[in-house]
């Protein structure tokens, strides 16, 4: 037996103990972790956040030892069927806790990965695995005078679809930089009056990104806010949040991390940052880079497939010409015949190349996107933390290096005057402190942030191997189209074309070969 709780009247199992001590770090369960845990009894969503908010009365954002242990009994007694409340738990009063049943050993120690601050222990699969958010377009504008265009929103992890408009993203969007301001937050797409099909098009696929990237963010995707941005089924969502979430304490307040900041960094960690930054502008510059070239080969494509639409429309205007007479009018009554047929059959390989540049290069292309994206907003982040906490931090210490100089000119009779500056001094002296934390606060989130990205990494390979899979399918389709239309015109052609035979491929030269 484990002993007596303070909070819970039953005699604990030693088993709450063992999983506590595994997965707590520094004698607390992070939300986020606990919610990991709680996902391996294989319980609903809406269970797992009524257990979980029956546990942190108090919103803390962390679970203590007798808040988890609390935990543990209320997901016994939902496992149980039974509801999760204080009188479930009062059936145990004078026997011993039941005991839920989770993931192995094994897996809750990979779990506990996460529980400890300076580490970040999450893959792109994982990350990947958080949630699955998707947003797409409603059709036709809604308001009676002010149109506007209104999306689904849908999230695998909580099961939701809601509904949702752009200033609903921005409200969102500035209540999330307020909580979190030392955390990778991707900008949000421009907003425009008068919008055109193309570019409300684009801005959703923005939107579509930015969500993702916020949805499968490590301390995001379990955060109070974001859970309601996600599942909140009513009306008017911007004055819900705002209500809400009137007045947002950011990280650093709400954080049991603030208190020992200093010690989540390493000695070196302004040298290290800087160097960091170095590299990942680098990056910033050649995945920029990478985005513009695809962009290109994008609106090539486009433009490709509107040539060969007009292409056909040529032909079809030329086979519609009974004036013309070229090799006797047999002979071109047969072309004729074939050419006003063009414009059908060549809108068919436009309309497919355009489908298909729409389709499978985007899917690169947003991917790529959406780690510029990332790259993007930790530049941000930085510029933040320079116009905030430095600058406070710098003038902070400031006014008491102004303080000291001016009581050390101060006669060395006491007096009230030198006495309020003492007071003063204290006070300002406190102050620093504070701001000191915060300062540490920050640059211990910018370095789980730079873990973030590099976890992201893998964003790339993806993108190249989305892009390759994309030329395969678009060729292998448009092979099939073309081969039908040279079938269509062999006939009338006087020589045979050089085709490559069915089933063979072009041998292209490899690297080896070229060097």
């Amino acid at each position: 037996m484990a002993g007596k709780s303070q909070t819970l009247k039953g005699t604990l199992p030693a088993q709450y103990r063992d999983i506590f001590d595994l997965v707590a770090y520094d004698n607390s369960v992070p939300r986020h972790l606990c919610f990991a845990v709680l996902r391996t009894a294989k319980l609903t969503k809406s269970t797992i956040e009524a257990i979980y908010e029956s546990s942190d009365t108090r919103s803390q954002g962390y679970l203590t030892r007798d808040g988890f242990y609390k935990l543990l009994a209320f997901t016994a007694v939902a496992q149980a069927g039974k509801p999760v409340s204080d009188k479930s738990l009062d059936a145990y009063r004078e026997t011993e806790l039941p005991i839920p049943t989770l993931c192995n050993t094994g897996e809750l120690k990979r779990l506990s990965r996460q529980g400890n601050p300076t580490e970040f222990n999450f893959t792109y699969a994982e990350l990947m695995e958080l949630d699955s958010l998707d947003l797409e377009l409603l059709p036709g504008k809604k308001g009676l005078v002010f149109k506007h265009v209104e999306y689904t929103l849908s999230s695998k992890l909580h099961g939701s679809s809601v509904t949702r408009r752009y200033s609903d993203f921005e409200t969102f969007h500035e209540i999330l930089l307020q909580r979190y301001p030392y955390r990778l937050i991707p900008k949000m797409p421009p907003k425009k009056i008068v919008a055109s099909t193309q570019f409300i098009e684009g801005r959703r696929r923005s939107l579509r990104q930015f969500i993702n990237l916020v949805g499968r963010h490590p301390i995001f995707y379990s955060d109070e806010l974001v859970v309601f941005f996600l599942t909140f089924n009513g009306s008017d969502v911007q004055s819900k949040l705002k209500d809400k979430f009137r007045t947002p304490l950011d990280e650093f307040v709400r954080s049991p991390l603030a208190a020992k900041s200093r010690e989540l960094v390493t000695a070196d960690v302004h040298v290290s940052m800087e160097q960091s930054r170095t590299q990942l502008r680098d990056l910033q510059a050649s995945v920029f880079k990478l985005y513009g070239i695809l962009d290109r080969l994008i609106s090539r494509a486009l433009e490709t497939a509107e040539d060969l639409r007009m292409y056909g429309e040529e032909l079809g205007r030329l086979g519609g010409n009974a004036q013309l007479k070229m090799g006797g009018d047999s002979e071109w009554g047969k072309i004729r015949l074939q050419f006003r047929e063009m414009p059908t059959v060549f809108a068919s390989v436009s309309d497919r190349s355009t489908q298909l540049a729409s389709e499978n290069l985007h899917s690169s292309y947003e991917t790529l996107g959406e780690f510029l994206s990332l790259l993007n907003a930790f530049e941000a982040l930085m510029e933040r933390r320079e116009k905030g906490v430095l600058r406070e931090h710098q003038a902070a210490y400031a006014k008491m290096q102004t303080m000291k100089k001016h009581q050390g000119r101060m006669s060395t009779q006491k007096s009230v005057d030198e006495q309020d500056l003492q007071q003063q001094i204290l006070q300002q002296e406190s102050e620093v402190t504070s701001v000191e934390r915060r300062n540490f606060f920050s640059l211990y989130c910018i370095q789980m942030e730079m873990k973030l990205i590099f976890a992201n990494l893998s964003m790339l390979p993806l993108a190249v191997e989305r892009l390759g899979a994309a030329y395969c399918r678009n060729h292998q389709e448009l092979h099939s189209m073309w081969r039908g239309i040279v079938g269509q015109l062999s006939a009338i052609s006087p020589a045979p074309s050089p085709m490559v035979p069915e089933g063979k491929s072009l041998d292209l030269p490899s690297a080896a070969a070229k060097r």
